[in-house]
């Protein structure tokens, strides 16, 4: 991951281009709560939080990081992995 942005309002810092992202309430990996990827990753997180998701909208979505890759399932998976996020569990 490279840096911490403001969220909403650093939307227009994240690139266009196919990645993997992270939503948190804190800027620390201890904050993390969701693990997504994307075609288009500005256009991705400018649609959240996720309707489709109920534990998005419990929380306080403060900042998200992003990467760029040309491998973001795998990558996706990875993250979650390593992070277990709260939202990403489906029971």
């Amino acid at each position: 991951m490279y840096g911490w942005y403001d969220f909403p309002g650093n939307i227009d810092k994240a690139p266009t281009s196919e990645g993997v992202y992270l939503l948190a309430e804190t800027d620390s990996e201890n904050g993390v709560i969701y693990a997504g990827r994307a075609d288009n990753l500005r256009q991705r997180l400018s649609e959240h939080p996720d309707p489709q998701n109920p534990c998005l909208h419990r929380k306080s979505i403060n900042y998200f990081p992003n990467q760029e890759t040309d491998d973001s399932e795998r990558r996706e998976k990875e993250l979650i992995n390593r992070y277990d996020p709260e939202c990403n569990r489906t029971s």
